[in-house]
Protein backbone atom coordinates (compact mmCIF):
# COMPACT_ATOMS: atom_id res chain seq x y z
CA UNK A 1 0.00 0.00 0.00
CA UNK A 2 3.12 2.39 0.34
CA UNK A 3 2.50 3.65 -3.31
CA UNK A 4 -0.81 5.10 -2.37
CA UNK A 5 0.17 7.02 0.46
CA UNK A 6 -0.65 10.64 0.17
CA UNK A 7 -2.95 10.01 -3.12
CA UNK A 8 -6.49 10.50 -2.78
CA UNK A 9 -9.54 8.10 -2.39
CA UNK A 10 -12.92 8.32 -2.63
CA UNK A 11 -15.41 6.30 -0.87
CA UNK A 12 -19.51 7.20 -1.62
CA UNK A 13 -21.44 5.01 1.71
CA UNK A 14 -19.22 6.13 3.67
CA UNK A 15 -20.83 6.67 6.72
CA UNK A 16 -21.31 3.23 8.23
CA UNK A 17 -20.84 -0.55 7.39
CA UNK A 18 -18.70 -1.41 4.55
CA UNK A 19 -17.73 2.18 3.42
CA UNK A 20 -16.77 3.67 6.60
CA UNK A 21 -14.34 0.59 7.44
CA UNK A 22 -13.10 1.15 3.63
CA UNK A 23 -12.66 4.91 4.75
CA UNK A 24 -10.66 4.15 7.85
CA UNK A 25 -8.44 1.42 6.85
CA UNK A 26 -7.15 3.79 3.80
CA UNK A 27 -6.65 6.93 5.87
CA UNK A 28 -4.63 4.16 8.16
CA UNK A 29 -2.69 3.37 5.32
CA UNK A 30 -1.58 7.29 4.40
CA UNK A 31 -4.45 7.99 1.82
CA UNK A 32 -6.60 11.58 1.68
CA UNK A 33 -9.64 9.86 1.54
CA UNK A 34 -12.98 12.05 0.58
CA UNK A 35 -15.62 10.35 2.87
CA UNK A 36 -19.22 10.90 0.93
CA UNK A 37 -22.38 10.03 1.89
CA UNK A 38 -25.70 11.55 3.33
CA UNK A 39 -25.15 11.86 6.92
CA UNK A 40 -22.88 14.56 7.44
CA UNK A 41 -22.96 14.25 10.92
CA UNK A 42 -21.99 10.47 11.04
CA UNK A 43 -19.24 11.53 8.56
CA UNK A 44 -17.68 14.43 10.98
CA UNK A 45 -17.65 11.90 13.66
CA UNK A 46 -15.55 9.18 11.39
CA UNK A 47 -13.50 12.47 10.83
CA UNK A 48 -12.81 13.03 14.52
CA UNK A 49 -11.64 9.30 15.22
CA UNK A 50 -9.39 9.13 12.41
CA UNK A 51 -7.22 12.58 13.52
CA UNK A 52 -4.34 10.36 14.20
CA UNK A 53 -3.89 8.32 11.52
CA UNK A 54 -1.18 8.90 8.90
CA UNK A 55 -3.78 9.71 6.12
CA UNK A 56 -6.72 11.85 6.78
CA UNK A 57 -10.33 11.57 5.97
CA UNK A 58 -12.42 14.80 4.87
CA UNK A 59 -16.35 14.48 4.90
CA UNK A 60 -18.68 15.58 2.01
CA UNK A 61 -22.59 15.22 2.12
CA UNK A 62 -23.08 13.93 -1.32
CA UNK A 63 -26.34 12.04 -2.42
CA UNK A 64 -25.73 9.51 -5.38
CA UNK A 65 -28.89 9.76 -6.55
CA UNK A 66 -28.25 13.29 -7.49
CA UNK A 67 -26.10 13.96 -10.87
CA UNK A 68 -25.46 17.62 -9.85
CA UNK A 69 -24.69 16.66 -6.68
CA UNK A 70 -21.99 14.38 -7.70
CA UNK A 71 -20.33 16.57 -10.12
CA UNK A 72 -20.08 19.53 -7.56
CA UNK A 73 -18.82 17.13 -5.19
CA UNK A 74 -16.04 15.30 -7.56
CA UNK A 75 -15.28 19.20 -8.28
CA UNK A 76 -14.46 20.09 -4.47
CA UNK A 77 -12.48 16.86 -3.75
CA UNK A 78 -10.24 17.90 -6.69
CA UNK A 79 -9.63 21.36 -5.65
CA UNK A 80 -9.60 20.12 -1.76
CA UNK A 81 -6.99 17.42 -1.78
CA UNK A 82 -6.50 16.68 -5.58
CA UNK A 83 -6.47 14.78 -8.45
CA UNK A 84 -8.27 11.49 -7.47
CA UNK A 85 -6.29 7.77 -7.53
CA UNK A 86 -8.83 5.63 -5.94
CA UNK A 87 -12.81 5.47 -6.21
CA UNK A 88 -14.83 2.68 -4.45
CA UNK A 89 -18.26 2.50 -5.85
CA UNK A 90 -19.67 1.06 -2.19
CA UNK A 91 -22.83 3.18 -1.46
CA UNK A 92 -25.58 0.69 -2.44
CA UNK A 93 -29.43 0.25 -1.67
CA UNK A 94 -31.41 -3.10 -1.28
CA UNK A 95 -35.52 -2.71 -1.13
CA UNK A 96 -37.29 -6.17 -1.05
CA UNK A 97 -39.81 -4.76 -3.43
CA UNK A 98 -41.52 -7.81 -5.29
CA UNK A 99 -42.42 -7.39 -9.64
CA UNK A 100 -45.81 -7.45 -8.83
CA UNK A 101 -45.91 -4.08 -6.66
CA UNK A 102 -47.21 -1.58 -8.88
CA UNK A 103 -46.39 1.06 -6.61
CA UNK A 104 -44.90 4.36 -9.04
CA UNK A 105 -41.23 4.39 -8.32
CA UNK A 106 -41.12 1.41 -6.30
CA UNK A 107 -37.84 -0.02 -7.38
CA UNK A 108 -36.73 3.42 -9.14
CA UNK A 109 -34.40 3.98 -6.08
CA UNK A 110 -32.73 0.74 -6.36
CA UNK A 111 -31.25 1.38 -9.75
CA UNK A 112 -30.68 5.03 -9.71
CA UNK A 113 -28.17 4.07 -6.10
CA UNK A 114 -27.11 1.24 -7.23
CA UNK A 115 -26.24 1.24 -11.10
CA UNK A 116 -26.77 5.04 -12.13
CA UNK A 117 -24.86 6.78 -9.21
CA UNK A 118 -22.24 3.89 -9.81
CA UNK A 119 -22.14 5.22 -13.51
CA UNK A 120 -21.85 8.62 -13.23
CA UNK A 121 -19.34 8.86 -10.25
CA UNK A 122 -17.31 6.27 -12.39
CA UNK A 123 -17.38 8.87 -15.47
CA UNK A 124 -16.43 11.71 -13.55
CA UNK A 125 -13.52 10.01 -11.89
CA UNK A 126 -12.23 8.35 -14.93
CA UNK A 127 -12.61 11.88 -16.47
CA UNK A 128 -10.47 13.46 -13.60
CA UNK A 129 -7.88 10.36 -13.82
CA UNK A 130 -7.33 10.98 -17.46
CA UNK A 131 -7.13 14.91 -17.58
CA UNK A 132 -4.15 14.90 -14.66
CA UNK A 133 -2.71 11.62 -15.97
CA UNK A 134 -3.35 9.05 -12.85
CA UNK A 135 -1.97 6.15 -14.83
CA UNK A 136 -2.62 3.38 -12.30
CA UNK A 137 -5.90 4.75 -10.92
CA UNK A 138 -7.93 2.14 -9.82
CA UNK A 139 -11.84 1.95 -9.68
CA UNK A 140 -13.69 -0.68 -7.59
CA UNK A 141 -17.03 -1.27 -7.25
CA UNK A 142 -18.61 -3.32 -4.30
CA UNK A 143 -20.74 -5.86 -5.80
CA UNK A 144 -22.60 -8.93 -4.62
CA UNK A 145 -22.66 -12.35 -4.82
CA UNK A 146 -26.04 -11.66 -6.31
CA UNK A 147 -24.32 -10.27 -9.33
CA UNK A 148 -23.74 -13.21 -10.94
CA UNK A 149 -26.60 -15.67 -10.31
CA UNK A 150 -30.75 -15.34 -10.02
CA UNK A 151 -31.94 -15.32 -6.38
CA UNK A 152 -35.00 -17.25 -6.17
CA UNK A 153 -35.88 -15.14 -2.89
CA UNK A 154 -39.08 -13.28 -3.16
CA UNK A 155 -38.41 -9.16 -3.41
CA UNK A 156 -35.25 -9.23 -4.31
CA UNK A 157 -35.60 -9.02 -8.55
CA UNK A 158 -34.66 -5.38 -8.75
CA UNK A 159 -31.51 -5.75 -6.46
CA UNK A 160 -30.03 -8.60 -8.31
CA UNK A 161 -30.82 -6.98 -11.71
CA UNK A 162 -29.08 -4.17 -10.22
CA UNK A 163 -25.97 -5.96 -9.38
CA UNK A 164 -26.23 -7.89 -12.63
CA UNK A 165 -25.63 -4.33 -14.12
CA UNK A 166 -22.71 -3.62 -11.89
CA UNK A 167 -21.00 -7.05 -13.28
CA UNK A 168 -21.45 -5.92 -16.88
CA UNK A 169 -19.90 -2.22 -15.95
CA UNK A 170 -17.46 -3.48 -13.97
CA UNK A 171 -16.09 -5.79 -17.12
CA UNK A 172 -17.34 -3.28 -19.96
CA UNK A 173 -15.09 -0.70 -18.75
CA UNK A 174 -11.99 -2.72 -17.99
CA UNK A 175 -12.56 -3.78 -21.70
CA UNK A 176 -13.09 0.50 -23.03
CA UNK A 177 -9.88 1.28 -20.77
CA UNK A 178 -7.66 -1.72 -21.98
CA UNK A 179 -8.84 -0.52 -26.03
CA UNK A 180 -7.63 3.17 -24.89
CA UNK A 181 -4.39 1.64 -23.64
CA UNK A 182 -5.14 3.19 -20.57
CA UNK A 183 -3.18 1.24 -16.96
CA UNK A 184 -6.56 2.20 -14.99
CA UNK A 185 -7.56 -0.92 -13.15
CA UNK A 186 -10.91 -1.69 -12.64
CA UNK A 187 -12.59 -4.48 -10.04
CA UNK A 188 -15.70 -6.29 -8.82
CA UNK A 189 -15.87 -7.36 -5.58
CA UNK A 190 -18.40 -9.37 -4.68
CA UNK A 191 -19.22 -10.30 -1.29
CA UNK A 192 -22.19 -12.67 -0.28
CA UNK A 193 -24.03 -12.34 2.79
CA UNK A 194 -22.24 -9.40 4.91
CA UNK A 195 -23.31 -8.94 9.07
CA UNK A 196 -24.38 -5.21 8.38
CA UNK A 197 -27.60 -3.58 8.43
CA UNK A 198 -28.88 -4.28 4.75
CA UNK A 199 -28.24 -7.78 5.86
CA UNK A 200 -29.96 -8.14 8.37
CA UNK A 201 -33.11 -9.47 6.51
CA UNK A 202 -31.45 -12.86 6.39
CA UNK A 203 -30.65 -12.71 10.23
CA UNK A 204 -33.09 -11.81 13.56
CA UNK A 205 -31.57 -10.53 17.08
CA UNK A 206 -30.95 -14.19 18.43
CA UNK A 207 -29.64 -16.62 15.90
CA UNK A 208 -27.67 -16.15 12.44
CA UNK A 209 -30.07 -17.94 9.89
CA UNK A 210 -27.32 -18.40 7.44
CA UNK A 211 -23.14 -18.17 7.67
CA UNK A 212 -21.89 -14.32 7.22
CA UNK A 213 -19.07 -12.28 6.65
CA UNK A 214 -17.92 -9.57 8.33
CA UNK A 215 -17.16 -5.68 7.49
CA UNK A 216 -13.52 -5.97 7.97
CA UNK A 217 -13.47 -9.57 5.72
CA UNK A 218 -15.00 -6.93 3.00
CA UNK A 219 -12.37 -4.08 3.77
CA UNK A 220 -8.85 -6.52 4.09
CA UNK A 221 -10.10 -7.85 0.86
CA UNK A 222 -9.97 -4.60 -0.94
CA UNK A 223 -6.89 -3.80 0.80
CA UNK A 224 -5.37 -7.00 -0.72
CA UNK A 225 -6.92 -5.52 -4.20
CA UNK A 226 -5.02 -2.39 -4.04
CA UNK A 227 -1.81 -3.75 -2.77
CA UNK A 228 -0.99 -6.36 -5.91
CA UNK A 229 1.79 -5.08 -8.24
CA UNK A 230 0.51 -2.33 -10.57
CA UNK A 231 0.95 -4.94 -13.80
CA UNK A 232 -1.85 -6.98 -11.99
CA UNK A 233 -5.62 -6.22 -12.01
CA UNK A 234 -7.94 -8.59 -10.23
CA UNK A 235 -11.16 -8.40 -12.31
CA UNK A 236 -13.22 -9.89 -10.32
CA UNK A 237 -13.05 -11.47 -6.28
CA UNK A 238 -15.89 -13.12 -5.03
CA UNK A 239 -16.09 -13.22 -1.14
CA UNK A 240 -18.44 -15.57 0.56
CA UNK A 241 -18.31 -17.26 4.08
CA UNK A 242 -17.89 -20.88 4.39
CA UNK A 243 -20.93 -23.13 3.92
CA UNK A 244 -23.02 -20.11 2.00
CA UNK A 245 -25.29 -21.35 -0.26
CA UNK A 246 -26.56 -18.85 -3.09
CA UNK A 247 -29.69 -20.61 -3.99
CA UNK A 248 -31.31 -19.56 -0.49
CA UNK A 249 -30.08 -15.72 -0.36
CA UNK A 250 -27.47 -13.61 -1.26
CA UNK A 251 -26.45 -9.77 0.40
CA UNK A 252 -23.58 -7.07 -0.40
Amino acid sequence: MDRWKDRVAVVTGASAGIGEAIARSLAEHGMKVAALARRLDRLQKLQDDCNNFIGSIKPYKCDVTNENEIAITIKSIVQDLGPISVLVNNAGLYENVPMTDTSQGSCRQTYETNVIGLVTFTQHVVEIMKKHNITDGHIININSVAGHCIVPKPGMANYTASKHAVTVLTESLKNELAAMKSKIRVTSISPGLVDTNMGSVFTNSSVPLYPSLTINDIMECLIFVLSVKSHINISELTVEPVGQNNTSFTSG
